[in-house]
């Protein structure tokens, strides 16, 4: 790539918005020279630090509203929409990008509130190479060891204050490896074993989950990088019911993380076979799909923190606006549940809005089976946002 490829600004308004292992995102980053180029190489427009990525992987470009991707012969594979390209593929606003273990949205148009990033910054983890790789090494030794502790969070319905079921979350016991789940998965991400560590934390968390009563509900997460394969997804979830024959549960997704209404289906077909629940979190965040959730409807509506958090204290127009959802969804015969709950107040207003259940800190904080009589903590000491 020359540098007067660099130089050529691109006369299109299109960017990248890159999705995290947790289904989180961060940057919008424009697609400001033509071609565009992705790959490991600094010289790249967007070089991404990953072994996985080639020196350069794929290419954009762009005609006035007309906008395609062409695979640059890399290694691990350039993916539209979950399918792996070969040679130059259209594109168009709400595609999913893959590059390797790398996951992008393409916008038409900077509308996301995010930060835009300049093109050139390089999308890294922290450290150095050799740090990165002591870290992937220690996190492939815990997958292997099934080091992790299960966390259980409930989840309580509004009607009775009762503990209706629990979301299980994972934490590792090893100190070197970083503490805050998130992290963790970034990590893995870079190694390519998000999905190993993400059953990981399920299979653990129903075994462990074992000692509680069978009629409690358990919701498992699900990381981007197993919505790509359906197939290891399927085993997966199999592997759950091998290990909890009767146990009701309900598999969480990421709105952001499904690439389009054929995924969606093929989901809901594993989880109907499987007799398990669906859950799509974060809702209300991000690109809401309404036509999705009525063609494929899930069980439960977990609506994000950041709606439900001071609600109380919220403007008239905005409990109109969740009102109205929280019907759409209840016409669709689909639970809906408020997350991040700390105060009083938002659980009062949250039961006026119709919302059957809630979680968070103010109900009960995440914690190892042993430690579930030990109650919430002190509202000083509740986080702004659960992590994962």
């Amino acid at each position: 790539m020359g540098a007067e490829a660099r130089e050529r600004p691109s006369k299109t308004d299109w960017y990248l918005e890159e999705i995290s292992s947790q289904g989180e995102t961060s940057w919008m980053i424009p697609v400001d020279a033509l071609p565009f180029v992705i790959g490991r190489e600094e010289k790249c427009h967007l070089p991404l630090k990953s072994k996985w990525i080639s020196r350069s992987h794929a290419q954009i470009h762009a005609m006035d509203d007309t906008v395609w991707i062409m695979d640059l012969g890399s290694t691990n594979g350039t993916y539209v929409n979950r399918k792996r390209i070969d040679g130059a593929e259209m594109l168009k606003h709400g595609d999913v990008l893959r590059f390797a273990n790398r996951l992008f949205r393409l916008h038409k148009g900077a509308s996301s509130p995010l930060g835009v990033a300049g093109s050139t910054a390089a999308l890294e983890s922290e450290g150095s190479p050799s740090s990165r790789a002591s870290l992937e090494s220690e996190l492939r030794q815990l997958i292997s060891q099934r080091a992790v502790i299960p966390y259980f969070q409930p989840i309580v319905s509004l009607s009775d204050l009762q503990v209706r079921g629990y979301e299980i979350l994972g934490r590792t016991r090893q100190q070197s490896l970083p503490a805050n789940p998130a992290e963790l998965f970034e990590i893995a991400s870079y190694a390519g074993c998000a999905s190993e560590l993400s059953a990981l934390f399920r299979e653990e968390g129903l075994r462990a989950g074992r000692a509680l009563d069978d009629s409690l509900k358990f919701f498992v997460n699900s990381c981007p990088a197993e919505l790509y394969r359906l197939d290891r997804l399927e085993k997966s979830l199999g592997a759950l019911r091998d290990i909890a024959s009767s146990r009701p549960v309900v598999l969480e997704v990421n709105e952001k993380s499904i690439s389009g209404e054929e995924d969606l289906g093929r989901i809901r077909e594993i989880l109907e076979d499987l007799d398990m629940g669906l859950a799509y979190e974060d809702f209300g965040v991000g690109q809401t799909r309404l036509v999705e959730l009525a063609r494929t409807p899930p069980d439960f509506l977990k609506f994000d923190a950041s709606i439900v958090r001071n609600i109380h204290l919220a403007p008239p127009r905005l409990h109109q606006m969740v009102v109205a959802f929280v019907n759409a969804a209840h016409d669709l015969g689909i639970s809906t549940i408020a997350e991040g709950i700390e105060k009083q107040g938002e659980v009062d207003t949250c039961r006026q809005l119709g919302f059957e259940y809630v979680q968070g800190y103010l109900y009960g904080r995440p914690v190892a089976l042993g430690e579930m009589d030990d109650g919430p903590p002190p509202p000083d000491e509740c986080p702004t946002k659960e992590a994962r």
